[in-house]
């Protein structure tokens, strides 16, 4: 009983401190960029106060008038296109100079807020203002005021919009040039690991060779290895690749007359041999205790057939291991697809050709006090995995039980 509801507290706990973080980082995303800097998210589902300022009118209009109609929330939504603001006025702002009780014939600076139906002097003029926003500007002869700015505090309905996602999208090409380089990257380094694993994981399940099983203890073993302890070795490697194929060029070609030389140390291809070393051992521990448990009686009939083990391996391991190979699949995308650590250090680095992460890390810096943008671009690389792991989830469970049985 005790052990049943410890359990479930810690379940609930779990679930908090996931689903608030992303209620958060979603909400964000669909707010104005006052709302977001000035309240938290969790008062964006209900009316909060909020400050704005409005122009009485336009430079230029009107002529010469006695009284002045206008509506507060007409004035601040004239030219907003996503997030049109309503609710109840509660207050303006109101600061000018009034005469000084305590200096005859000087006069001091007051700043009180002024609530809905009392009138207030703003430039000679009477003005007063309802809940509803509606407002008169009184004067007591005919004048062509000059347009008055004023700080209005509202109770303010939700409102969303999708602006700072049109905004992260058309207006700045990083966003969809960083999902480009992103799918270059996790597409091949997911099918290359995978497609070597399954030969692999065939070899070592179904085919007899010296050294079989302490080669697949080291394979295994090599899961440990930390990812940062393999990155001065890799980085030496792709170096002397990169010197090596720089005096290669310039050997066999002109290059020097257009100072094209230099092979990059840092490429998409770095990338994609970077994943696939880490993703391997893996994809091999899972993918062979998988085909271990498939039926030896299957695959001893097709030899029989004449089958040979391309042919075993092509039609008959293949299609039976679906599940294994989409379950892994799943792992390796969401993995690269998040990487930050090795893109840093292994993928290129100029603004065109860098992937989701990185950007979304520079852009700690670039929209650090627009929460509505930074908010936006994450959910933005959180849309593919979540569409890759809902439409392959029912592969999820068996890709975690493949790994957990005892292989022959």
């Amino acid at each position: 009983m005790y052990n049943r509801s410890f359990a479930h507290i810690i379940l609930a706990i779990i679930l908090v401190i996931w689903v608030v973080p992303f209620v958060a980082l979603i909400t964000t995303s669909f707010r104005s960029e006052i709302a977001s800097k000035t309240s938290g998210f969790w008062t964006a589902f209900t009316p909060t106060e909020l400050g704005h300022r409005f122009s009485t009118h336009d430079k230029g209009e009107p002529v010469k008038i006695k009284e002045m109609r206008g509506n507060i929330f007409q004035r601040i939504n004239k030219d907003e296109e996503w997030f049109q603001i309503s609710g109840e006025i509660k207050s303006i702002m109101f600061k000018g100079r009034v005469p000084d009780p305590e200096k005859p014939g000087k006069t001091k600076l007051i700043r009180k807020l002024v609530p809905a139906g009392e009138v207030m002097d703003v430039r000679g003029g009477e003005f007063v203002f309802q809940e509803n926003g509606d407002f008169i500007w009184a004067f007591p002869e005919e004048i062509a005021p000059k347009p008055k700015n004023l700080d209005v505090f509202i109770n303010q309905d939700p409102v969303f919009g999708a602006e700072a996602y049109f905004e992260v999208l058309l207006d700045n090409k990083d966003v969809p040039n960083a999902l480009i380089s992103s799918f270059i990257v996790v597409v091949p380094a997911t099918i290359i690991p995978i497609t070597v694993a399954a030969f692999a994981a065939y070899a070592f399940s179904w085919m007899r060779f010296p050294g079989r099983d302490w080669l697949f203890i080291i394979v295994v073993s090599l899961m440990v290895v930390p990812t940062q302890l393999a990155f001065l070795p890799i980085l030496q490697g792709f170096n002397g690749i990169a010197t090596w194929a720089t005096a290669l060029k310039q050997w066999t070609t002109d290059c020097e007359l257009t100072n094209s030389c230099q092979f990059p140390t840092k490429s998409f291809a770095g990338l994609w041999l970077t994943h696939t070393g880490f993703g391997l051992p893996l994809a091999i521990f899972l993918l062979r205790n998988y085909i271990v448990g498939l039926p030896r009686e299957l695959l001893e009939s097709a030899k029989i057939d004449g089958a040979n083990h391309m042919q075993i391996f092509i039609k008959v391991v293949v299609p039976l291991s679906v599940p294994a190979l989409a379950s892994f699949s799943i792992f390796q995308f969401l993995w690269i697809w998040n990487d930050l650590l090795v893109a840093m250090f292994v993928g290129p680095s100029e603004t065109d050709n860098i992937v989701f992460p990185i950007l979304l890390e520079r852009q700690l810096g670039t929209f650090g006090d627009q929460l509505h943008l930074l908010n936006a671009s994450a959910v933005i690389s959180m849309i593919v995995p979540v569409i890759v792991f809902l439409a392959m989830q029912k592969y999820f469970i068996r890709g975690l039980l493949a790994g957990s049985v005892k292989g022959g």
